[in-house]
């Protein structure tokens, strides 16, 4: 593992949590897709030595930290993630890009009701959200962020 492979790695994820606070204006603030949740697909799909299990511990504390969710509950469900990229990543490579959003898309709102589950029955508060247009906009996404993640992380091998 190169320290350049991981300054960019870094470098992604910092934009990721950037992107993911931006203040957006009312009539599109519904377009929020889940930013960390492409960056850490791209990272674990393009560079597996760099981004692994591991990448869980710190992204599920901030993400904790960022929604105010209980402490642990975001790592659980970053592992519950990259360890489900980590099962799907040779057939993730042999699918076209459509099959990826597919892909993709289902492991984003497994992850969406998880956390809603987990909400209402650690805290009780049953508040309505949206589970299915993070996840769409994810998916829409994600042959873009795909692209640009993958020629940048490609030239600095």
């Amino acid at each position: 593992m190169s320290m350049t492979r991981l300054f960019y790695a870094l470098g992604m994820l910092f934009l990721a949590f950037v992107l993911e606070h931006l203040p957006l204006p009312p009539i599109i603030d519904w377009f929020q897709p889940g930013w960390i949740l492409l960056v850490v697909t791209v990272l674990v799909l393009v560079t597996p030595e760099v981004a692994g299990m591991w990448l869980c511990i710190p992204l599920g504390l901030l993400l904790d930290i960022e929604y105010s969710a209980p402490l642990g509950l975001n790592v659980m469900l970053m592992a519950v993630y990259i360890g489900m990229l980590q099962l799907l990543y040779r057939r993730l490579y042999l699918f076209n890009i459509l099959q990826q959003a597919a892909t993709i898309f289902m492991l984003v709102l497994g992850v969406q009701v998880l956390r809603y589950w987990a909400m209402v029955v650690l805290i009780g508060d049953p508040r309505p959200v949206m589970l299915l247009t993070p996840a769409a906009l994810t998916a829409l996404m994600w042959p873009w962020v795909y692209a640009v993640g993958y020629v940048v992380l490609q030239r600095i091998r």
